[in-house]
């Protein structure tokens, strides 16, 4: 066996207890944290749905609650943190209301039944799907449409689209394009064009 000196064997006992002490001491630090998972989340949750003071936002939270007949854990966990299937279609629906300025009683009389504006809502969200939009590319509050809005309703009403649906627009448009149009959309409207003499 190496025999070391006296001075260097006493800085070798010295390194290793020192180790060892940190370790020790960083295992008993470990072990008294709790693991991250459960800490308080630093989750903000900001929906542009809910405004006002807190007091004014919880009773938005209770008035949507009461219309639906639904408790919180409908939507979402206690921390705000995991949002269930219907949460995640909740906060699709309050965009929608933002964008057009409404409460959900606009269309909707409880969770399970609708008022006439629903059948409108629904042709509006088909519409949002097949061109990849969301509520706020035609709509900026109650009654009010943003520039691309308002070429949208002219073609509303000159392609009767009240009566005949949504699928008719992809006659002109291409599909998830925000409203691009196909080569036929552009003969179109270069033929409006040519009528208003532009």
């Amino acid at each position: 066996m190496l025999k070391l000196p006296k001075k260097h064997r006493l800085k070798l006992y010295v390194f290793v207890l020192s180790t060892l002490i940190s370790f020790h001491f960083q295992y008993l630090t470990l072990s008294n944290t709790e693991p991250s998972g459960k800490n308080a989340p630093s989750v903000t949750y900001s929906n542009p749905y809910f405004k006002g003071t807190e007091e004014e936002r919880d009773a938005q939270v209770k008035r949507i609650a009461t219309l639906f007949g639904v408790d919180c854990n409908f939507c979402h966990n206690e921390d705000l943190t995991i949002f269930t299937e219907d949460g995640e279609k909740s906060k699709t629906m309050m965009k929608s209301s933002v964008a057009l300025g409404v409460e959900c009683d606009y269309c909707h009389i409880d969770r399970k039944h609708y008022k006439e504006n629903e059948k409108q809502a629904k042709r509006m969200f088909e519409l949002c799907e097949i061109m990849g939009t969301e509520c706020n590319f035609c709509h900026a509050g109650k009654d009010k449409l943003t520039v691309k809005g308002e070429k949208s309703k002219t073609a509303f009403v000159t392609r009767a689209w009240a009566t005949e649906g949504t699928k008719q627009c992809l006659e002109c448009h291409t599909e998830k394009k925000q409203f691009a149009l196909n080569f036929y959309g552009w003969q179109v409207l270069n033929a409006m064009k040519g009528l208003k003499g532009m």
